[in-house]
């Protein structure tokens, strides 16, 4: 195998594992966008912090008529 060949192989594969590490870098990064964006929207609608009486029946039956 020429040197010339060898060093070809080389390259190739140190390019293939930066793009790999690369890769694996914006998907973490990626998650934890969606993470922060998850918990924001859910404070976002987060209930009030005074709950209703135990004798409301807020939320206990929905009528749905189509």
């Amino acid at each position: 195998m020429e040197l010339s060949s060898v060093g070809a192989v080389l390259t190739a594969e140190t390019q293939r594992q930066t793009l790999e590490k690369v890769n694996v870098s914006l998907l973490k990064q990626s998650q934890n966008q969606q993470e922060d964006l998850t918990n924001q929207l859910l404070e976002s609608v987060a209930p009030p912090a005074r709950a209703s009486s135990s004798n409301s029946s807020l939320g206990q039956h929905v009528d749905i008529i189509v």
